[in-house]
């Protein structure tokens, strides 16, 4: 087996309508095989597991949908316009089965792009995501790109299981967009027992035609430097990365730019 050749890094940007810019002090490496001893380990079901070791996959599941939180913020920065909206739909009933409301949530998706388009191809550009109501029921939240403004009646033909709201996303809050919609798909994220009852559950939808954000690598020699006039939010913040049995501290400076078409 032949080791692929290491590549390293510093500086991340990742460019939706907004640029965001990750400087690390500490050097990171990437695009290698690490040659090690192939041992499959024995997966141990969640309610067989140690209390430490339940504890570190709930610590887990938390990073991973924190994380996703920012990628979804991202998609939809990237891909929002003039005619995006948000839409939410709520069940009537007191409906906690995940797997009966999601069948019925792609059927609306279904029946909602065949309305527009006029087609069973998949056109419709959304983000969509489940969440928990005080009563326990379950209902989703959408938020639809490029799509032309839909009667209220219309919707609710498409969707009969209870109410439906959709409010078009004020423009003049763009540069919170995103981080602003993606708090929805983060709601119950911070519950121990939602994370183990709902674990591997689908809870994020997306459409494959969605406009993906653009990631550059670079490795520099110092922090960039920006003008007062480039900036939208700027703060550093610590790191740290395990050098034997210790954790070593390290600075992270993260860069938000104005929408070039705001300065």
């Amino acid at each position: 087996m032949i080791r692929e050749k290491m590549k390293y890094y510093n500086t991340k940007i990742i460019e939706t309508s907004f640029t965001e810019i990750y400087e690390y002090e500490e050097v990171i490496g990437y695009g290698f095989t690490n040659l090690v001893n192939e041992k499959k380990l024995e997966y141990i079901k969640f309610e067989e597991a140690s209390y430490e070791e339940k504890s570190k996959r709930v610590e887990r599941m938390k990073k991973y949908h924190k994380n996703e939180r920012w990628e979804l913020g991202r998609l939809i920065d990237a891909n929002f316009d003039d005619r995006t909206s948000f839409l939410t739909l709520t069940f009537k009933e007191n409906i906690d089965d995940i797997q009966k409301t999601n069948y019925e949530f792609n059927k609306f998706i279904k029946r909602l792009n065949y309305k527009i388009y006029k087609t069973k191809k998949a056109k419709l550009k959304y983000i969509g995501v489940w969440e928990l109501q005080k009563r326990g029921a379950i209902h989703y939240h959408i938020v639809l790109f490029s799509v032309p403004k839909i009667p209220y009646k219309e919707l609710k033909a498409i969707w009969p299981h209870g109410s439906v709201n959709i409010k078009k996303i004020d423009v003049d809050q763009r540069e919170n967009i995103g981080r602003y919609i993606s708090k929805y798909f983060e709601k119950n994220m911070d519950d121990p027992k939602f994370l183990v009852k709902f674990m591997n559950k689908k809870r994020v939808f997306k459409s494959k035609n969605l406009k993906q954000p653009k990631v550059r690598l670079e490795l520099n020699d110092e922090w960039k430097t920006f003008s007062d006039d480039e900036v939208l939010f700027q703060k550093t913040y610590r790191g740290f990365k395990k050098v034997g049995e210790e954790y070593q501290e390290y600075r992270i400076r993260y860069t938000k730019l104005k929408n070039r078409s705001d300065n």
